[in-house]
């Protein structure tokens, strides 16, 4: 559990480091609904969607154009697969249905760059690094399995703000991220997945 720890002090220290820049009416917060669609091998242990699922940042405005801040999420896939055997470790049979069921929370250190900042329609891209708690369960029947990880990820964005209100300084938010997140074990080499994300992004100030 220590990668957690060091994951969840550094994330809260980094917060209080932006909370405090709030003043300047130059950091801003987004928040969005997620919705996961596996891609690559991730597909063979789970290829249902997830539905289940958000993420949330918070920006600085370096210029016009550049942001710069820190965003963490969570997706959760489950999957049931049909009643069959499957081969046990002493080599005997068991007839099972097999559950999966993986969690990321991604925290990530992110920059964002926006084209057209005074638009209607301001698209922009942005990129994520950091890293992605992982919590990964395996049941045959009653017979389970689990193991939690902290894995490298990065997180490629492109989307578009549409801003809304009198001020103009509230948005709606739409975009599409790759989630590329390494890990190997029990037959699933990456949980990397598209992410779907709609929400809404307002001002912080004090």
């Amino acid at each position: 559990m220590k990668p957690i720890k060091i994951a969840m002090m550094s994330c809260l220290i980094v917060l209080a480091g932006l909370s405090g820049m709030a003043q300047t009416g130059r950091l801003n917060m987004g928040i969005n609904y997620s919705f996961g669609l596996p891609i690559g091998s991730l597909t063979d242990a789970m290829p249902d969607n997830s539905p289940r699922g958000w993420n949330g940042n918070i920006h600085y405005a370096l210029t016009e154009n550049i942001y710069a801040g820190l965003g963490i999420g969570y997706q959760d896939f489950y999957y049931k697969s049909p009643r069959q055997l499957y081969k046990t470790g002493d080599g005997s049979d068991i007839s099972a249905v097999m559950t999966r069921s993986i969690q990321t929370i991604p925290i990530l250190a992110q920059g964002r760059y926006v084209f057209a900042p005074q638009a209607s329609v301001q698209p922009y891209v942005g990129l994520g690094v950091g890293g992605s708690l992982i919590r990964y369960r395996r049941f045959l029947g009653e017979f389970g399995e689990s193991d939690t990880k902290f894995s490298f990820a990065a997180r490629p964005e492109a989307g578009i703000n549409i801003p809304v209100g009198r001020n103009r300084e509230t948005g709606i938010n739409v975009s599409a991220a790759y989630h590329y997140i390494p890990f190997k074990h029990d037959g699933v080499e990456s949980l990397s997945h598209l992410g779907i994300n709609v929400g809404i992004r307002f001002p912080l100030r004090r």
